[in-house]
């Protein structure tokens, strides 16, 4: 099942979408995506942690 990663949901305001086959390669994506555009160096485990939490299987919508 494809997983997407939204990153608006770690950082506020950011409407860049991931789609990927696996979790991992979503993480992958984001963590690139993080350091290229937003210019996080360091990735801690609790932001690890948060990305993993915040990505999720494409039929489900996020309640909100």
């Amino acid at each position: 099942m494809v997983k997407i990663f939204e990153c608006g949901s770690v950082v506020p305001g950011c409407k860049f979408v991931i789609h990927a086959e696996e979790r991992d390669d979503a993480l992958d994506k984001a963590v690139e995506h993080l350091h290229s555009v937003h210019d996080i160096e360091h990735f801690s485990a609790q932001l690890k942690e948060r990305i993993c939490a915040v990505i999720r299987d494409a039929s489900v919508r996020p309640i909100g």
